[in-house]
């Protein structure tokens, strides 16, 4: 049987900035005693409040609170948005429910295919599933399973993974209060490939909005996310620009994607009616594919280059709403 080969994380991806890749003393202990010390920390920390809770973990890693009343750097005025979030970020951040947005906003063909699977993977869904997917589960991040060869992994495997992320609570874990409404799903993509056979780069659009003013936008592109994870920043002329810190760039400047203007253009129409919205694309030659929209990347944890950096993003958006019509109506009949 083939290892469990899931995507990382958005708090991995932020634990990698955090680290910088480094092994500590936890990482060394046997496997057992970890889930153990990890289960009774969360046992102690579910009770603390979503504030102090937040600025606990800000302090840890920054080493002073971070201010949540009147927010004023990026990393601030996420985590504002952490305990603060508009109504319309639960359904958008709900995986499910945002391909209506998408549609309505976009049109469908940049959405991926869906298999159907019932809310526990039964034997008759995986038996009807192809080769290849993406197992998933629509309420956070991290509930993901790549299957390159269905063969490698026995629908006992998958039904007991999908049925551990069902009963997960994400909320709890991330802090990150428009998920605690998204009711638990299990949903199950086409396996998206680039030219090599590899799973493709992913595009992240930073948009930010600011009264009076034209949107800005920056791009994120991962590279090698199961091997190497690296990222590197270009501004909307596709400079190459200075972001985190410089331990996580490749410093390898790429060509300018084809679909690179296109997608900007989508990713600047579905952030509409935000100060701020994170908006991910898989491009690929001959087509674009959504990946998701997110409101507080890396939970407000970046690793900025300097703090000048983070403060210099934080002026760009207002942490208060912009709007509060969206004129969009999700599946459950909801209108915002």
């Amino acid at each position: 049987m083939a290892e469990l080969h899931v995507f990382p994380t958005a708090s991995q991806h932020a634990k990698a900035e955090m680290q910088g890749y480094k092994t500590d003393n936890k990482q060394l202990l046997p496997q057992k005693r970890q889930n153990l010390l990890r289960m009774m920390r969360r046992s102690v920390t579910r009770w603390i409040p979503d504030r102090l809770y937040i600025a606990h973990r800000f302090q840890k890693h920054f080493g002073f609170r971070p201010n949540l009343v009147n927010p004023e750097t990026f990393n601030e005025k996420i985590c504002y948005r952490r305990l603060h979030p508009e109504p319309i970020f639960s359904p958008l951040s709900d995986k499910l429910l945002v391909r209506d947005y998408v549609r309505q906003k976009i049109g469908s063909e940049t959405l991926l295919p869906l298999y159907p699977v019932a809310q526990s993977l039964s034997q008759d869904d995986y038996d009807r599933l192809p080769n290849s997917f993406v197992l998933k589960a629509n309420h956070g991040s991290g509930y993901n399973l790549v299957v390159h060869n269905k063969a490698d992994y026995s629908h006992e495997t998958m039904r007991r993974l999908s049925d551990h992320w069902l009963a997960s609570n994400f909320y709890r874990d991330s802090r990150e209060l428009h998920y605690h409404s998204i009711t638990p799903r299990l949903m199950c993509e086409k396996l998206l490939l680039d030219e090599n056979g590899k799973i493709p780069k992913d595009y992240k659009f930073y948009c930010f909005r600011a009264e009076g003013q034209e949107p800005r936008v920056f791009i994120e592109v991962t590279h090698d996310r199961f091997t190497d994870f690296h990222v590197d920043y270009y501004d909307q002329d596709w400079n190459l620009v200075e972001v985190v810190n410089e331990r996580f760039n490749t410093n390898c400047p790429i060509e300018k994607p084809a679909q690179l203007d296109r997608a900007m253009e989508m990713a600047l129409k579905l952030s509409e009616g935000f100060g701020f919205a994170r908006v991910d694309f898989y491009l690929m030659r001959d087509a674009i594919y959504f990946g998701e929209i997110t409101f507080t990347p890396t939970g407000g944890m970046k690793n900025f280059r300097s703090s000048a950096h983070d403060r210099a993003w934080g002026e760009l958006f207002d942490h208060r709403p912009m709007t509060k019509e969206f004129g969009y109506e999700d599946m459950e009949g909801n209108r915002y």
